[in-house]
């Protein structure tokens, strides 16, 4: 695992409305290419933020930009069955707010 853009995500996450997060996909496994974009599943604060689209969106938007590739931002929870299989296989923590 890339331990350079975790450091950068935990970063960056820590001033969002994040509680946590996981790299799956090829970033997870240690396999990445130049070509791969970076796989991250998320667990919002929706009890003390208020979370839309606009707010999902610039999450996406800095992060790919912090990390010059393309992110694939996906919540918790919002994958499709076989999916989801794929990504809790390879799932990580790279994130978790202090309570």
């Amino acid at each position: 695992m890339n331990t350079k853009i975790v450091e950068n995500i935990q970063k960056y996450l820590r001033t969002q409305p994040v509680e946590k997060a996981w790299l799956f996909g090829s970033y997870s496994r240690g396999e990445e290419t130049s070509e791969s974009d970076v796989d991250i599943l998320v667990q919002y604060d929706r009890k003390n933020y208020r979370v839309g689209l606009f707010t999902i969106v610039g999450i996406k938007q800095h992060l790919q930009e912090l990390l010059g590739r393309e992110v694939d931002l996906v919540e918790d929870g919002s994958l499709l069955p076989f999916a989801a299989e794929s990504a809790n296989h390879d799932k990580v923590l790279i994130y978790e707010r202090n309570s």
